[in-house]
């Protein structure tokens, strides 16, 4: 991963929308730009300035989708103890608990894998569209089936349409967010995640199982028009050859014809405007500059799963059972979702300000301490401090919603490169989806053979694990265009021959275009 090292450098050059940002990678030329006239420097400072309250609502409307991604893998798990109390309908055992709670994760495996090439093959936006139709529906069923093996179908239906939405939505976020808020549009996503989570947990706790799943319906439902009006990514029609498409969803976006043009001549001079079939993206992710930054990203969602992230955020009721809290299961549930939505929401305010290095270095590790020291208390069985788990779940969740939980999901956005970010999103997602699966599943199991405590020291070594790992590794990318970010992990050798690739098709736009459109006179 020594390629990281190069970004430390590129990273600093100023953040643009300009056009061209071919050759940025060798010596001479990155000196050129740190070395431009003010002028061009006051120009990047005034593009911002445009952002248009259209623009930013029309992202937000992307991050909402969210909110029932957040309801159904996480929130909705709290109905499970009131549904193993209700026996008039039929009976749920231990084990159907831990096969609803963890089963989202297997179904998530294949969906993940096939979202990907039905992105491709259909778009961002529309696919994301379906998706919202499919969950409403499979809500609607998961809150009256009319026997268990309904209830097992319409949560696996229910779990393929939130990773489809996943899987989109952090991508497509990015895509069509400006640099400058790039990073608090990604982490708005985290926090309507977070709010679904809360919607979840309330429900729990004010209605029956089938009335709080039932109002969870609405968590999909009432953003089926606004998705309906998001323009489709400029960066797949690009792909698709579409270019007075996507020349037409930039329009839409930022409402100026004249940065329009510059934001469709800077995506077109990308190595993903090169790249339009699934057999191409395996051949980029095949070369090393494309391939550390997603096996980095990746290993953030895997440490963090087997850091405790989705046992705690699933299992809270039973958690707070198990370690002995003399305050009601629900409410401590309750209080956990408020956390983790207070601290989500305080993230995605500061993080284009402080910057996602240093959020998720200290998180990891604040969370990571808590963790141990529940557990210590618990192994320890300390007389007389049954506070301590409420207050350390509390402690982990807000560090989770402030860095562990958002930071990893905005890196799909930035750090994976353009030529493979659907690809790359959906490895992600699924291999997120096998660690989930088998830790949720096993879970209950885990912690009846080695304790509750010893389990939480484990999670915590894990997650300080994370914080080591960015801190050697990751650079800083706030503010940095995402063009300027294509080429952060490569290595020297690496960067001179992408240099030399984007260089000759910056030198011929019309042959590029023409291969892109495939006949066609779009450019």
């Amino acid at each position: 991963m020594s390629g990281a090292r190069v970004v430390l450098s590129s990273s600093k050059l100023p953040s643009s929308n300009q056009a061209a940002p071919a050759a940025m990678v060798d010596n001479d030329t990155e000196a050129a730009l740190l070395s431009k006239p003010s002028k061009d420097e006051a120009c990047k400072e005034e593009a911002p300035k445009s952002i248009s309250a259209k623009h930013v609502a029309l992202v937000v409307v992307v991050a909402l989708t969210s909110v029932t991604q957040g309801t159904a893998t996480k929130g909705w798990t709290a109905v499970l103890p009131k549904m193993q109390n209700d026996t008039q309908t039929f009976t749920v055992t231990d084990d159907d608990v831990a096969w609803l709670v963890s089963m989202t994760s297997i179904v998530g495996i294949f969906t993940s894998l096939c979202t990907g090439p039905l992105v491709e093959w259909a778009g961002p936006r529309r696919v994301l569209t379906v998706a919202m139709a499919a969950s409403t529906a499979m809500w609607l069923l998961l809150a009256f089936p009319p026997n268990k093996a309904v209830l097992f179908v319409a949560r696996g239906g229910l779990g393929a349409c939130v990773f489809i939405i996943t899987t989109i939505s952090l991508p497509l976020l990015a895509e069509l967010s400006p640099s400058r808020i790039r990073g608090a549009m990604t982490a708005m996503s985290e926090v309507c995640g977070s709010i679904g989570l809360l919607i979840g947990y309330l429900m729990a706790y004010l209605f029956t199982w089938q009335v709080a799943t039932a109002l969870c319906s609405l968590t999909a439902g009432l953003l089926l028009l606004p998705t309906m009006l998001v323009p489709e990514s400029p960066y797949w029609l690009v792909r698709r050859g579409r270019t007075e498409a996507a020349r037409g969803s930039l329009q839409r976006l930022m409402g100026s014809k004249a940065a329009a043009e510059d934001e469709l001549s800077a995506i077109s001079s990308m190595p993903a405007a090169r790249q339009a079939s699934r057999t191409q993206q395996f051949t980029e992710l095949a070369k090393g500059r494309n391939a550390r930054p997603v096996l980095l990203v990746l290993s953030f969602f895997v440490l963090r799963e087997l850091g405790g992230r989705s046992c705690i955020m699933m299992y809270t009721v039973y958690i707070f059972r198990e370690a002995g809290v003399q305050l009601d299961a629900f409410t401590c549930t309750v209080l956990v979702g408020v956390a983790r939505t207070l601290c989500t929401c305080l993230t995605a305010a500061v993080l284009d300000k402080t910057g996602r290095r240093p959020m998720l270095m200290g998180t990891a590790v604040v969370g990571g301490v808590a963790q141990g020291a529940c557990g210590l208390f618990l192994y320890l069985q300390v007389p007389g401090a049954s506070w301590v788990p409420l207050a350390a779940v509390l402690v982990y969740v807000a560090a989770y919603g402030t860095g562990i939980g958002p930071i990893p999901w905005v890196y799909v956005g930035e750090l994976v490169p353009s030529p493979v970010r659907s690809l790359g999103a959906s490895l992600i997602t699924a291999c997120d989806a096998v660690v989930v699966f088998s830790i949720n599943l096993g879970f209950l199991r885990l912690i009846s053979h080695i304790g509750l405590g010893v389990t939480f020291i484990i999670f915590g070594v894990l997650n300080i694990l994370i914080g080591v790992i960015v801190w050697l590794l990751v650079p800083e990318t706030k503010g940095v265009h995402l063009q300027e970010l294509e080429l952060a992990f490569s290595r020297p050798e690496e960067a001179a021959e992408e240099s030399e690739e984007q260089s000759m098709l910056a030198a011929a736009p019309a042959e590029a275009c023409m291969k892109v459109n495939t006949g066609t006179q779009d450019c």
